[in-house]
């Protein structure tokens, strides 16, 4: 019994700790009707434009990292698998000058992104 008595004093503080906050919430699927086409900025990264509302936009994570042959010159071609846009959906960009496409990039998922594509 003192045992017990003697680990409750340690354990009190860690039960009056707050909860850890939550990340933003990743999303699997996008429906494609509210959003514009997809733009490659000059950080190399594919953002989905909200539409009407630009408050609504998101960027695309892909698996292993970065997709290395986006750059803002690019024309992306994306293979989506249903009416939106998924994590699993392939990503290519083809290169401007020879119009050859490069390797194949997954999405991970679509992470929110609260500002303007624009900017």
């Amino acid at each position: 019994m003192t045992r017990i008595i003697f680990l409750l004093p340690l354990a009190l503080p860690l039960l009056s700790a707050a909860p850890p906050q939550k990340a933003a919430k990743r999303e699997p699927c996008v429906p494609a009707t509210g959003l514009a086409s997809p733009v490659v900025r000059d950080d190399n990264r594919l953002y989905f434009r909200g539409q009407p509302n630009p408050k609504y936009s998101y960027i695309a994570v892909f698996k292993g990292g970065r997709c290395p042959s986006l750059n803002r010159f690019s024309t992306v071609s994306i293979e989506a698998s249903g009416s939106g846009y998924c994590e699993g959906d392939k990503v290519r960009a083809l290169n401007p000058h020879s119009n050859i496409p490069g390797p194949v990039c997954v999405i991970d998922h679509l992470e929110p992104f609260a500002g303007d594509v624009d900017d």
